[in-house]
Formats: structure tokens, C-alpha cells, sequence
């Protein structure tokens, strides 16, 4: 027979079965006995003539296939988080590769630079050496004007 705490813990799913099974019980019938398993079954009793036997044997099928309800329920909801969390790592391994490739890209670009002004350096030294020697003149004009205000 289903116990007190099956009653009370599923009362409202409890109810809806057992409006659908029993119709001559009233709102008011099930409010009087809410979550109380001898008066339920013996309001049943009165309001329907069912034998004892047969009501909490129909009682047990309503808890226990609520009972199968929510774990199934609650299985399907594990494999739906689970296959979230999967999506979120394939989504950030590829957001990962994406930005280990654009690293490689700057990388070369950075490279390609540094190679390209060595090349000038070596073709032109003397012209090299002065516009350095001009930009390191202009800088320092700029810092000893900004350090004097």
C-alpha cells in the first residue's frame, strides 16, 4: 500500500489520477483526506463501493508509475545535461584552435616584419643608422617639452 509520505510527496499528480479514476469524488472529498492514506481509501470506499483491496491496489499503480515518471524523467534530464556539456567542449576546443590559429598568423606577421626591416637595415645601413638617429632626436625633443610643463 502506498504510504503517507508517497501520498503527501506526489499529492498534486496523486490527485489528477485520482480525479481521471475516480469522478464521484469531489474537490472538497480529496481536500478532507489530502495526503491521508486510510481516509482516502476510505472515502473511496464509501463514495464508489470498491473493495479495500482493490483500491490500494490501484493506489500502489498510481505511485509507482509516477514514481517510473519522474526517474525516467530524470534520466532523460542527465543525458540532456550531459550532452550540453559536450557541445560546450567541442565549442570552446574549437574557439581554442581558432585562436591558437590567429596567434600563428600574428606570429608570422611579427616575423615577416622583424625580416623585412633587417633586409632594409642590411641594404641601407647609413640611411638606416640616420632615420634612428633622427626618430631617437625627435623623441627626446617631445619627452624633454612634455617634462617641462
Amino acid at each position: 500500500m502506498a504510504t503517507r509520505e508517497e501520498l503527501r510527496g506526489h499529492w498534486n499528480e496523486i490527485r489528477g489520477r485520482i480525479e481521471e479514476r475516480w469522478g464521484e469524488l469531489t474537490s472538497d472529498d480529496l481536500d478532507e483526506v489530502e495526503g491521508k492514506t486510510d481516509q482516502l481509501v476510505g472515502k473511496i470506499q464509501q463514495k464508489t463501493g470498491e473493495t479495500r483491496q482493490t483500491i490500494e491496489t490501484e493506489l500502489d499503480s498510481i505511485v509507482r508509475n509516477l514514481s517510473q515518471s519522474a526517474s525516467s524523467f530524470s534520466e532523460e534530464f542527465g543525458d540532456n545535461i550531459h550532452e550540453a556539456v559536450n557541445k560546450t567542449k567541442q565549442q570552446f576546443s574549437h574557439a581554442s584552435d581558432v585562436a591558437k590559429e590567429q596567434y600563428g598568423r600574428v606570429q608570422e606577421s611579427v616575423q615577416d616584419g622583424y625580416r623585412q626591416a633587417e633586409q632594409t637595415v642590411q641594404k641601407n645601413p647609413v640611411e638606416s643608422v640616420a632615420v634612428a638617429f633622427g626618430t631617437g632626436l625627435i623623441a627626446g625633443v617631445i619627452v624633454s617639452l612634455v617634462w617641462r610643463r
